[in-house]
Parts: structure tokens; sequence; C-alpha cells
């Protein structure tokens, strides 16, 4: 028996994969038959001796059990790494691209991890709505409220602004002072141009 092999051999894939790798449900159940195994002859030797009215185990089969319990332990690490793994790359899949699962990306899930995104997926779609701001807005922490920006696109027309509903016209080359919330989304599609203050002058 291979201890341990089957659990490194999911991290090693995940290690090689460029986003995460399809589920290997295959890899996963081989990873718990080989902790059944590992238990059972773990098992067969602490009753072997049970009944010999030992405090301790022999010193005989002292290393074959620590062996058997290392090798569970390290099985069940990989599967606990091999499944946060996963988990991550689902949460800051969710925090880069607030919507639903793209097709192309669900076909390497298990149904359990499609399940947790979806579920994942209105937990913070509920907490954005009720705290009343757009997680997925900001990557990093923004540094003021107040961001300078220059529209580069043209046809943008009029949008509304802060909480008091005053609008302003985003015409082509046009620099102006605007909360980041409300003109975040407009950055990321391209439309406007956050400028340093030295730039606008």
């Amino acid at each position: 028996m291979n201890y341990g092999q089957r659990g490194r051999e999911l991290l090693v894939e995940l290690k090689r994969s460029d986003w995460i790798p399809s589920y290997n449900d295959e890899g996963v159940r081989g990873t718990l038959e080989e902790i059944r195994l590992h238990f059972e002859e773990l098992d067969d030797q602490a009753t072997a001796f049970a009944g010999l009215n030992y405090s301790k185990p022999p010193m005989e089969s002292r290393p074959s059990m620590l062996l058997h319990s290392a090798a569970i332990g390290r099985n069940k690490q990989c599967l606990l790494a091999y499944h946060s793994y996963r988990v991550d790359k689902l949460r800051a899949l969710r925090r880069e691209t607030p919507a639903s699962l793209p097709p192309s990306l669900s076909t390497l899930l298990s149904e359990a991890e499609v399940d947790f995104y979806s579920e994942y997926d209105k937990l913070v779609s509920r907490y954005s709505a009720a705290i009343d701001l757009d997680l997925s807005a900001h990557q990093s922490p923004p540094e003021q409220d107040l961001i300078q920006v220059r529209v580069i696109a043209d046809g943008l027309g009029r949008i509304v602004v802060g909480g008091g509903g005053s609008s302003v016209s985003l015409d082509m080359g046009t620099i102006h002072f605007l909360p980041r919330n409300d003109v975040e989304h407009l950055i990321r599609q391209g439309a406007l141009e956050q400028l340093d203050t030295e730039e606008s002058f």
C-alpha cells in the first residue's frame, strides 16, 4: 500500500492547473477508501492486543500503528487542503465576477461546489443589499470617496450621482470629481479614466 499517495496526487493535480482542474471524484473516493483501509488495519491491531490486558500496545505493534495513524492524518490533511483550495478559488471568482457561474466553469465543479457557489452568491448579494454597498466594486480598498475621472467614451449622457439625486453630463473629454461608488463600473468598462490629481492640470 502506498501511504498517502492518493491524497498527494490530488494536490499535485491542483498545483499543475491554471485555475482549478475538473473535480476528481475518483481521486477523492480513492483517498477516502485508503483512509478506511488504514483505519481498519489500525482497529484490527488495537483489537488484537486489547484482550491481552496490556495498558499500552506492545512495542512490536507500535511502529505499524503509528504509521497507519500518520497515513490517516496525512490523507485527511490532503483532502481538506484540496477542498479548501477549490472553495477559496470559488470565493475569489465571486468577488471578481458578480454574476452567475459561467457554464464553462461549472463543468469543472462537483455538484456540491456548484451548490456552494450558488448559496455563496445569494449570501453575498443579500449582505451587499442589506448594507447598500456593492462588495464587488472595489478590488482594493479605496483611498478616498471622491475620485477625479476623465470621460474617454462618447455618448454616455447624464448619470445621477450621490444620494441627493444630482446629475452630471459625461461629455467626451470632460473631467469630473465624482463619488467612487457611482463611477467604478464605468471605469471598469473603460468609459472613464481615473486621474491622479497631477494629471488633471
